[in-house]
């Protein structure tokens, strides 16, 4: 069976079917809209300009040279999007609540307590950590992260704080304190071996706005955050400068990027949303949280993944447009066994096996199961995406 890997990095890339893939990690999965035409820039110049926002809200870059590895790692340090030392680049995955500083319901300053965490782990006291230490820090409001797995969670409540490490092991403590107490649990874990991860929640879409009147420089307007979600999580550079565009025409020119492949525009006014919904749509972009693409989770397979055995992408779009709304979601459709874009059991999971003539791919199904246990028991086997859809509509008909 294939296994997975490292966390392909500026430091570390990883060789796919349609050239070298970096992972970006912009700090607290925020992006100044200078900052993100820049890296469309060079995902054009030293890539293919195709882009990825991941399940847990970095950025890749495909298509990259070999030749080109030197300059594009010294530009996005030079940019402030990679770190100078490949092994805190490594264990720099630190997912914060994508709203802080702007939706006024949020808990505490998680943004303050990822950048001392961030900080903490240069030292090279954690040098040890596992080279996929992972952290979430949530202070709840309209778009909380408690359905976010991570090594240490961090809880910012308005009383203190509270620290869940992976192990079972709690405690609670002052803000101040929270960064070392946290790294003083991780440290003391042995991770290399994790549970299966629970199906992520849906991506949200659309205008989410914010429980109570924003307090900052228009007080009284009815003010939130406008969630893009890329098809499948894959864009183009010029889809990346455009959410530069939007986030300055009727944003705060800032954008955050959210797990479950999401672009964040905040401090929009609600009498806006309908324009920027409509600008977002002609870029390319879902912004109907009902969209049926949505509840589907795919990596991008044959021909692009090197060990793609399916085109999981393509195919996945064309389940979405063929299946029922009762069709129990998330689907998991993967190219491949090593389910890189969901480590874990989903309702649904296909898992690549082969290809038709016609390029569709064949798939074998299982329910409640990873693509790791597909092979072991699938329920159904060698199925097309039109066999697969047929047999979930009824199923769910049947339900």
């Amino acid at each position: 069976m294939r296994r997975r890997g490292w966390n392909p990095d500026v430091f570390s890339p990883m060789r796919a079917g349609d050239g070298w893939l970096i992972r970006v990690k912009p700090p607290e999965q925020r992006l100044a809209a200078a900052a993100a035409r820049r890296l469309a820039s060079m995902a054009t110049r030293w890539g293919s300009g195709a882009i990825e926002i991941t399940t847990r809200a970095s950025l890749q870059l495909r298509g990259v040279s070999e030749a080109a590895f030197a300059d594009l790692a010294a530009a996005l340090r030079e940019a402030g999007l990679a770190s100078d030392d490949p092994a805190l680049e490594q264990r720099r995955n630190i997912l914060v609540s994508p709203l802080a500083g702007d939706d006024p319901t949020i808990a505490g300053d998680p943004l303050a307590l990822a950048r001392a965490l961030a900080q903490r782990l240069a030292d090279p006291a954690y040098a040890a950590l596992s080279q996929k230490f992972s952290a979430v820090i949530d202070g709840g409001g309209v778009l909380p992260l408690s359905g976010w797995r991570a090594d240490i969670r961090i809880t910012v409540r308005e009383d203190g704080v509270g620290i869940a490490a992976l192990d079972g092991t709690t405690l609670t403590c002052l803000a101040e304190e929270a960064p070392a107490a946290a790294l003083t649990l991780a440290a003391r874990m042995t991770l290399e071996t994790r549970p299966p991860a629970p199906p992520p929640p849906p991506p949200p879409a659309g205008f989410l706005p914010y429980h109570g009147p924003d307090p900052g420089p228009c007080p009284g307007e009815a003010r939130g955050a406008f969630a893009l979600v890329p098809p499948f999580g894959a864009m183009r550079a010029p889809m990346l400068a455009a959410l530069a565009d939007l986030s300055e025409g009727f944003g705060d020119g800032w954008l955050r990027l959210a797990p479950g492949r999401v672009a964040l525009i905040a401090g929009v006014a609600a009498a806006r949303a309908g324009d920027l919904a409509r600008a977002a749509r002609a870029a390319g972009f879902i912004t109907d949280p009902a969209a049926p693409s949505l509840g589907l989770i795919a990596c991008i397979g044959a021909p692009d993944c090197a060990g793609g055995d399916a085109p999981s992408r393509a195919d996945a779009a064309a389940l979405a447009a063929l299946l029922d709304d009762g069709v129990a979601r998330p689907i998991h459709v993967s190219g491949c066994a090593k389910g890189c874009a969901h480590v874990g059991p989903a309702p649904v999971t296909l898992t690549g096996v082969g290809r038709d003539a016609d390029g569709g791919g064949r798939y074998d199904l299982a329910f409640d199961a990873s693509t790791e246990h597909v092979g072991l028991r699938a329920d159904h086997r060698l199925l097309s995406i039109a066999e697969a859809a047929a047999l979930l509509n009824r199923g769910a008909a049947r339900e």
